[in-house]
């Protein structure tokens, strides 16, 4: 059977196949970037002893969590008992460190040729409730990660595990402050490094401290493929202490906002399994790749970083922020000056997308703000017994997100089709790349660790609409969807992903921020599927 190689390119890239095709692209895209931030994998029990299973570790949840245990009550001493028999059975120097009336317990790991201790900690008192999330889901992986530590290779320093008691209410971080003002083995405490929750969203790196370059290229070598931003930090966590003792720290915890927390509602039923793996593994490697360091030295210049899907942890000196959003500045400078000279876009153009944009963004945040005030009274959401309402996912939360955001995809649309009547997709893409970049630059001066993911889709798209521009005019009449698809992929990655994470951590609070930066980003995303949305003329002029 001979096959027309001629005809089955023109099949295959077709005008009307191309449009589904872009559309494909971009949903394929928006899945994979979303993925890390709903973790489903656990490794199972079976797997080789010097892993970190996740499975194993839940297996702890229900001993851990079975009632409230606030510090200095009779179910907090089961549950230092059973610590004391785990870390036991595992071979550990373990002790109890009763003093100031909270009670630690600790243990420790010696390495071959310590250059100091590496701390890791996370507190085993609940508040107001069970506790399973926070903080027995930090606990059993802190538990499993011994294991997995103690069977596996030898390490080089020494490893300190602290299950510190009283870090919640009324004396926070009581325990972590006993250990620092009177435990012996503080002077050999080098790095301190905490797990505090996992429930059912994304660990994100919540501290660095200052000076964080030793510690983010311990990050990067260790990465495992989790969720991190460097927009989070410097906040209260049990390893605060730690970092103003001068001590080295990083915090690694799921911020998600859950309503059950430090309510009867916080039990073994709401952790999510893979939101566990993922914390625990990622610690084990941490631990393992700081376990073989010299430790004399653990500061750096200050570092920001992002994750690269297929290449790790990318990371520069904070100080390029602002010249790298420069820099961002010029090529859409550039690319905007090329689009209108060789009249992919026009100032009318421009001006149509901007107003049909930032008239959008107004509305869709006005309305699904209203929503959102109205929800409480609509579901009959108990939010007085919410400690933290508004900054939580209520039931249904992400339910009504999803609606909110199709509801704001549909708006846009439509406006998108009249726009399009007296504007280019260039237009409206272009325009959301200049808004993008203004977030950038205001970042930069502002909070240079985040600019970091608003500087580089400028960056890439500004040189897509380049690249695209010159070939149009080359003649290549494919130049502009290419350009356009180029220009998404970064906002795809890392601009599409950063909504849900928003809500992951300030929950209700968010929303309608939320609903007018998903406007511009659609801004971007919508001139890659024209063909789809706008028909006929409009999709020529």
């Amino acid at each position: 059977m001979k096959i027309n190689l001629t005809h089955l390119r023109k099949v295959l890239i077709g005008e009307a196949n191309r449009r589904w095709l872009l559309l494909l692209a971009v949903l394929v895209i928006a899945t994979l970037a979303l993925a890390p931030l709903f973790p489903l994998r656990v490794t199972p029990a079976s797997a080789s002893p010097e892993k970190f299973s996740g499975e194993r570790a839940m297996g702890h949840l229900p001993i851990i969590a079975q009632e409230a245990h606030p510090s200095g009550s009779p179910a907090q001493a089961q549950v230092r008992d059973y610590l004391i028999q785990q870390l036991t059975d595992l071979g550990l120097e373990t002790q109890v460190q009763a003093i100031w009336g909270v009670e630690n317990v600790i243990a420790r790991l010696y390495g071959s040729q310590p250059s100091g201790a590496i701390l890791l900690q996370a507190h085993y008192d609940s508040y107001g409730g069970p506790g399973a999330a926070d903080n027995g889901a930090g606990v059993a992986a802190l538990l499993e990660v011994a294991r997995a530590l103690a069977a596996g290779p030898g390490l080089r320093n020494d490893i300190i595990f602290l299950f510190d008691d009283s870090e919640e209410l009324p004396d926070a971080f009581a325990g972590t402050k006993a250990f620092i003002s009177e435990h012996e083995w503080m002077e050999d405490v080098r790095v301190a490094v905490g797990m505090d929750t996992a429930v059912r969203g994304f660990i994100a790196v919540d501290d660095t401290g200052s000076d964080n370059g030793w510690m983010v290229g311990v990050l990067a070598r260790a990465y495992t493929g989790g969720a991190w931003t460097s927009m989070s930090g410097g906040g209260g966590y049990d390893t605060g202490p730690f970092r103003d003792f001068g001590i080295r720290v990083l915090e690694l915890e799921d911020n998600y906002p859950f309503h059950q927390q430090h309510t009867p509602e916080d039990v073994t039923a709401i952790v999510n399994p893979g939101s566990v793996q993922q914390l625990g593994e990622q610690v084990l490697v941490v631990m393992r790749e700081m376990g073989s360091l010299d430790l004399g030295t653990t500061s750096g210049e200050q570092e920001t970083y992002m994750y690269v899907p297929l290449l790790g942890l990318a990371h520069y000196p904070q100080a390029w922020a602002l010249p790298i959003a420069i820099l961002a500045g010029l090529l859409m400078l550039s690319a905007l000056g090329l689009a209108l000279w060789q009249k992919a876009a026009s100032w009318r153009g421009l001006g149509v997308a901007a107003l049909a944009t930032l008239v959008t963004a107004a509305i869709s945040a006005i309305a699904v703000n209203a929503i959102w005030k109205a929800a409480p009274g609509v579901f009959g959401w108990q939010t007085k017994g919410w400690p933290d309402w508004p900054e939580v996912i209520p039931p249904h939360g992400w339910l009504i997100l999803i609606l909110t955001n199709l509801a704001v995809l549909a708006l846009m649309v439509v406006v998108y089709r009249l726009g399009r009547r007296w504007s280019t997709p260039a237009s409206f893409a272009l325009f959301g790349l200049v808004i993008i970049l203004l977030l950038a630059v205001v970042t930069a001066l502002s909070d240079p660790r985040g600019a970091i993911i608003f500087t580089w889709p400028v960056v890439i798209g500004a040189l897509a609409w380049i690249g695209a521009v010159l070939l149009r005019r080359s003649g290549k009449g494919w130049a502009v969807e290419a350009g356009a698809l180029l220009a998404a992929i970064p906002v795809l990655v890392y601009l599409v992903p950063l909504l849900p994470a928003i809500f992951m951590g300030d929950g209700t609070k968010s929303v309608a921020i939320t609903a007018a930066v998903w406007v511009l980003i659609l801004a971007v995303l919508l001139p890659v599927v024209d063909g789809v949305v706008v028909r006929g003329r409009q999709r020529k002029a």
